[in-house]
C-alpha cells in the first residue's frame, strides 16, 4: 500500500511556479517546528516543473497502483482535482475538508470551492486582460472575454505556456463560459509563450497587443504602457488546492496544513509575493489591479461532466508565438 508509513507524513508538492524556491524554504522551516511537538515526520516530494519527476508523472504512478501515495497534496495543477483520471476516481479515499478551514465569501462565490468539500483552496489567482496601450487606443481595448473570441484578435493574444496552470486555468474558464466552440477558437487564435513572464515580455516588446495574465504579471512596470482590464464576465481564477488522504493520520495532517501552507503567515506570503487572493477571511486581500471585482472558476457540477482528457489535448494545440 502507498502512503502508509506509520510515522511519515508524505507531502506531494507542486504549487505556484514563480515562488518555488521560497515555498520550499518556508514549508521545510514550518515542518521542522511542527515535528518537534508531533509524532509524524513530514517528508516532502517536490514535483514541480523544474523537478526530475513531475506531478502528473507521480500521480500516474499512483493511479496505476490504484492508490494515493500522499498524505497531503498541495498543488495549483487544478486538473488533477477535476479529472476522473486522477482524484475524481478516488474521492472515497479523501478526507473531507469543508469543515476544517474558513473560506471568505468572495472565494465561495467564485465557484472555486468544490461541491463535495474534499479540496481546500488556499488562494486563488485572478487573471486579467492586459493591453499594450502603445498599440491600442482606448476604444480598441477589449473589455470582455467574449470580445477575445472575435476573429479580429486572431494571432494577437498571448498566454503563458499552456502546460502550466496559469494559462490552462484561463482556457478552462473560456471552455466553461463559451463551450467547446469557444475553447477551439482560443486554441486556434491565441498564441502561447514559455511562461506568463515571457508573455508579458512579448507584450512589453510590442510583439502583440493583448495578453491574459495573472495579477503578478498584469500590472504596469516602469516605462511600459500596459493596462490591466478586469473582464466583464469576471476574472478567471487559478485555485491552489489541497487534499488529504483519509487515514488514521488525517486529523494530524489537517493540523500540519493549518500550521504550514494554510497558516496566516503563509497565506500572507502568497498574497504579497503573487498577488494571490486568500481564502482565509482573516487575511486582507491584495489591492485590485483593475475595477470589476467578480472572479470565477467553472461550476463543479459542470466540471464533473466534462472530458478532461479532451481539455488537456486541446491545450497542447495552442500555437507558440
Amino acid at each position: 500500500m502507498l502512503g502508509t508509513v506509520k510515522n511519515e507524513l508524505r507531502v506531494y508538492w507542486a504549487n505556484l511556479c514563480i515562488l518555488n524556491r521560497m515555498e520550499k524554504e518556508k514549508m521545510e522551516a514550518d515542518a521542522r517546528i511542527w515535528k518537534d511537538s508531533h509524532s509524524l515526520s513530514p517528508q516532502f516530494i517536490y514535483l514541480g516543473d523544474t523537478e526530475e519527476v513531475k506531478m502528473y508523472e507521480k500521480m500516474d504512478e499512483d493511479m496505476a497502483k490504484g492508490e494515493l501515495g500522499f498524505d497531503l497534496l498541495v498543488s495549483s495543477r487544478f486538473d488533477l482535482f477535476c479529472s476522473r483520471k486522477y482524484l475524481q476516481s478516488h474521492t472515497d479515499k479523501l478526507f473531507p475538508l469543508s469543515e476544517c478551514f474558513s473560506i471568505r465569501e468572495e472565494v465561495r462565490n467564485s465557484g472555486a470551492v468544490d461541491s463535495a468539500g474534499l479540496f481546500h483552496p488556499l488562494v486563488i489567482l485572478p487573471h486579467y486582460i492586459v493591453a499594450n496601450t502603445k498599440l491600442l487606443s482606448e476604444s480598441e481595448i477589449p473589455r470582455s472575454l467574449e470580445d477575445l473570441l472575435d476573429p479580429y484578435w486572431a494571432g494577437k493574444i498571448f498566454l503563458g505556456a499552456t502546460e502550466l496552470p496559469s494559462a490552462k486555468s484561463v482556457l478552462f474558464g473560456m471552455w466553461f463560459k463559451f463551450g467547446k466552440e469557444g475553447l477551439e477558437t482560443c486554441i486556434k487564435n491565441w498564441r502561447q509563450k514559455s511562461a506568463p513572464s515571457a508573455a508579458r515580455h512579448g507584450l512589453v516588446k510590442d510583439e502583440l497587443p493583448i495578453a491574459l495574465l495573472p495579477g503578478i504579471f498584469a500590472g504596469p512596470g516602469p516605462g511600459d504602457k500596459l493596462l490591466a482590464i478586469h473582464p466583464l464576465e469576471g476574472a478567471p481564477v487559478l485555485p491552489s488546492y489541497t487534499a488529504i488522504r483519509n487515514s488514521e493520520k488525517a486529523e494530524a495532517v489537517v493540523n500540519f496544513l493549518a500550521n504550514s501552507a494554510a497558516s496566516l503567515k503563509f497565506i500572507e506570503f502568497y498574497r504579497d509575493q503573487a498577488l494571490a487572493f486568500p481564502s482565509d477571511p482573516s487575511v486582507t486581500p491584495p489591492e485590485p489591479l483593475a475595477s470589476g471585482g467578480k472572479m470565477f472558476f467553472p461550476d463543479w457540477d459542470w466540471i464533473l461532466e466534462q472530458d478532461m482528457e479532451y481539455f488537456s489535448e486541446a491545450c497542447e494545440r495552442v500555437p507558440f508565438g
